[in-house]
């Protein structure tokens, strides 16, 4: 147990030895209310002049960013998805001891077509809690066997990937391309759907179907859509809707269903909780073979989370992934994509990669970024699956991570990331910004946001980190209020940030069962 412990202790000091000087703040913003009085945000999108902001119960909010007006419901699932807090024990060590007042699930994601202005089609994930077995897995399996399979045959509830289309001013449900069994209520994946400029379709990021430590290793296990960045390619899944066929756990049981290879393909693996994959265009000669010419690299044209590409650049990505460049100045163009993934940690540490390729293993359960998972016990961190780490050394690194154990921060879950591409705040553009869901140690407490810079020669080059000082007034915080950072985002051209707030500690009962509308999106202004 000792030398367990030493071993963690050692990582720590060399990643911080790695990313240098304590966290600290660098630049001063404040927040601009956009929309308040909503429930827990989500997801946030940015189409044309729009906003479309999903929220946990299941509203999905529609607001025009070229006027004053309110926020209106676009689209309401809330039947769809279900009473939040069923069928969750009480969580003490979470902080939150009495049933029912914790969730994972809900409305989680939302992505429009690039043509939404003149098709109307959209997507959105969402969680059915009332779909579920008799008799659901017990949450806190991973006390008792940290070996055995998932009896698929129990579930916690289904997983819906549906397709809207705008109909004469109204969403109606035309298709379900996805619907996928959960163990757990938890690791879901959250504001994790995508639309992808790379691949021209949707990309959907996986969650390890939740419980802690990942009971049956789901992430690591090639059988398993769970734990894994999915390409859907909506091409070969023309003419297809599953909205009535029984929930998908498996590849085999895709094949089973008669859905095509290709079709819903696994990118990478080994993921725990993670939110949106945010792409990055970068168009250099070809002679360069698709490398930056410097360490910042030379970004012409960019796709970001919503799938809407922006800039100068024209390459276009098609459903094979190969980028074609145009001609700018009669020299041939290549087109690298970098993505961006964040991914929420375990006990110890919070990390985001980047990437340029896929076949990649990013190491979920055995390891946490560079780290060898561990757990806390009444007196002692442990490292929970040393065995596993020795046969899994070469999992993907990523290139921002910071750790639970920073006494002067006090982080607690990361809840996603961007890019930004603005000139509005001074030495920021080119680097990734990312939330953590909230901190206890200032007064009031409040989530954190952060920044990075991003080697794009060494996409697993750990970098240093800094904070924003952010001013809370515009928030309006009162009396107990706290402001959690829930999630994420950018406008398609990455020059606005929008952060998701939530005032209140007990979230899922203020939802439920007295609905405080202590939600909000706001902006983040220099």
């Amino acid at each position: 147990m000792c030398s367990a412990i030493f071993l963690v202790v050692a990582a720590l000091l060399l990643a911080s030895r790695a990313t240098g000087q304590p966290i600290t703040a660098d630049i001063n913003v404040h927040l601009q209310p956009v929309i308040e009085h909503i429930d827990l945000v989500t997801d946030i999108n940015v189409v044309g002049k729009a906003m479309f902001v999903c929220t946990q119960p299941g509203q999905l909010y529609r607001k025009d960013l070229s006027d004053n007006s309110a926020a209106q419901v676009f689209l309401d699932l809330r039947s769809q998805v279900g009473r939040l807090g069923s069928h969750i024990p009480g969580l003490p060590g979470l902080g939150y001891p009495d049933p029912e007042t914790y969730d994972e699930r809900g409305l989680l994601g939302f992505v429009a077509d690039p043509d939404f202005d003149r098709n109307g089609r959209f997507w959105v994930w969402y969680s059915a809690i009332n779909e579920r077995s008799a008799s659901p897995p017990g949450f806190f399996q991973w006390l008792v066997s940290t070996t055995d399979p998932w009896n698929m045959a129990e579930y916690d509830h289904v997983d819906h990937l549906a397709e809207y289309r705008v109909v004469q001013g109204v969403p109606q449900l035309q298709r379900t391309l996805l619907k996928i069994k959960r163990p757990y209520f938890n690791h879901t994946g959250f504001q994790s759907l995508t639309w992808s400029p790379e691949f021209n379709t949707l990309l959907l990021a996986l969650g390890d179907g939740g419980s802690e430590y990942d009971p049956n290793n789901i992430a690591q296990d090639d059988a398993q859509l769970s734990g894994k960045l999915l390409r859907i390619n909506l091409n070969q899944l023309e003419g297809m809707d599953f909205t009535t066929t029984t929930p998908v756990a498996t590849f085999a049981d895709l094949k089973d269903q008669r859905v095509p290879d290709g079709a819903i393909t696994p990118l990478l693996k080994g993921l725990r909780n993670p939110s949106k994959v945010h792409h990055e265009q970068i168009v250099s000669p070809s002679e360069d073979h698709g490398r930056p010419r410097s360490k910042e690299g030379k970004r012409h044209g960019n796709g970001d989370g919503n799938g809407n590409g922006d800039g100068d650049g024209h390459g276009k990505g098609n459903d094979n992934g190969k980028g074609n460049g145009d001609d700018h100045d009669g020299t041939d163009q290549t087109v690298r994509w970098i993505k961006y993934l964040a991914n929420t940690g375990q006990d110890t540490i919070e990390y985001i990669h980047g990437f340029d390729k896929y076949g990649i293993n990013f190491g979920f359960r055995p390891w946490e970024g560079i780290f060898p998972t561990s757990f806390v016990t009444n007196d002692s961190r442990i490292i929970a699956y040393g065995l596993e780490a020795s046969r899994l050394p070469n999992s993907y690194r990523p290139l921002v991570e910071y750790t639970h154990l920073d006494p002067s921060i006090g982080p607690n879950a990361n809840t996603g990331s961007a890019i930004y591409r603005g000139r509005g705040i001074s030495g920021l553009q080119g680097q990734l910004l990312f939330t953590d869901w909230i901190s206890f140690i200032p007064t009031p407490q409040h989530g954190l946001l952060m920044h990075a810079p991003v080697n794009r020669d060494n996409l697993q080059e750990a970098q240093p980190i800094s904070l924003f000082n952010v001013d809370l007034s515009g928030a309006s915080l009162q009396g107990d209020d706290v402001l959690f950072f829930t999630s994420i985002n950018t406008n398609p051209n990455g020059e606005r940030i929008f952060v998701g707030g939530f005032k209140k500690l007990q979230y899922i009962v203020n939802q439920r069962d007295i609905p405080a509308q202590a939600g909000g999106v706001y902006e983040v202004i220099p």
